[in-house]
């Protein structure tokens, strides 16, 4: 099985808030070193995430998350290193760790912490989770565009190097980022919107727009994203998932977004050392080498590269 890039998890945030589910290095959740050595050198896009209903200040919070994920990996050096580049992910003989943001409002209204972000060597954020923020609002919120702040993130995260992430945006905040990137950009855990009718996932036009922009969508194993069983994940629907996502965007498209530690359930696939099955599943049903090398880390790589 080729090298994964996992393009979202919840880990950190899960890690901080119950503390007694252990450590990086071994944990009862989704994500962890030990699971991630048994896996096909895995590296994990680790989210700084922030739930503004919890916290006064967004900023400390990131802050504090931050400050967990750098004593995390100085307890583990001869396991895990940080990647801040494409050329560092590959050239690691560890398994690595991608730091990454999710929810916009950890800025405060304040680009200036964009710099402060790419210093931590942050790859890739999220302009919003499932609230209203400075800069846009949230999937639930279909016909409301990204606000001004909004679309002087977009600018000012391309110029630094930060990824742009649509995953939890609404539908004009997609197509304002769309009419506004001129770098590729992702949607790092959505899945395809047809397939499953809900507003978390992608339409059928966001896709292919997202496939002509040079972006990718990182499979979500969320059960509720994958069907109407919102109580189990099937490997079956991942399947229909990305073959759709695959005709509409186009075999670049295709990236993993699992969403573990951010997830509940009944998971067919329980933690990231078992993603062996879904490549086997996708190889069944007719996906190339070619694509799946595509899907676990060569189409993200394209986007960070650029």
């Amino acid at each position: 099985m080729y090298p994964l890039l996992d393009l979202h998890c919840d880990t950190l945030y899960a890690l901080h808030k119950n503390p007694l589910a252990g450590n990086l290095f071994s944990n009862t959740l989704h994500v962890d070193i030990a699971r991630m050595k048994k896996g096909s050198h895995v590296t994990s896009c680790f989210a700084i995430f922030v739930d503004t209903d919890e916290s006064f200040s967004p900023w400390k919070a990131a802050c504090d998350l931050h400050s967990l994920f750098i004593a995390s990996l100085q307890a583990n050096t001869d396991h895990i290193q940080q990647v801040c580049t494409t050329e560092e992910l590959v050239q690691n003989p560890l398994v690595g760790a991608m730091l990454t943001c999710e929810e916009g409002q950890i800025l405060e209204g304040d680009l200036s912490r964009l710099k402060i972000l790419k210093d931590w060597g942050v790859t890739m954020a999220s302009l919003t989770w499932n609230h209203e923020n400075d800069l846009g609002y949230p999937h639930t919120k279909a016909d409301m565009p990204l606000k001004t702040l909004g679309i002087e993130a977009v600018s000012e995260m391309e110029r630094l190097g930060i990824v742009v992430d649509v995953s939890h945006l609404s539908d004009a905040g997609f197509y304002s980022v769309a009419e506004h990137a001129r770098k590729p950009f992702v949607a790092s855990h959505s899945n395809s919107r047809e397939c499953t009718p809900v507003s978390r996932n992608l339409s059928d036009e966001m896709l292919r727009i997202l496939g002509e922009a040079g972006g990718v969508a990182g499979l979500n194993f969320c059960p509720s994203f994958l069907s109407s069983d919102k109580q189990k994940n099937h490997i079956s629907d991942m399947v229909r998932h990305a073959k759709h996502m695959h005709n509409k965007g186009g075999s670049g498209i295709l990236a993993i977004g699992t969403d573990f530690d951010g997830i509940g359930g009944d998971l067919a696939i329980e933690d990231i050392a078992g993603m062996e099955r879904l490549w086997d599943a996708l190889v069944q049903t007719g996906f190339t080498n070619s694509d799946l090398e595509g899907m676990w880390q060569k189409n993200a790589l394209r986007v960070f590269s650029a």
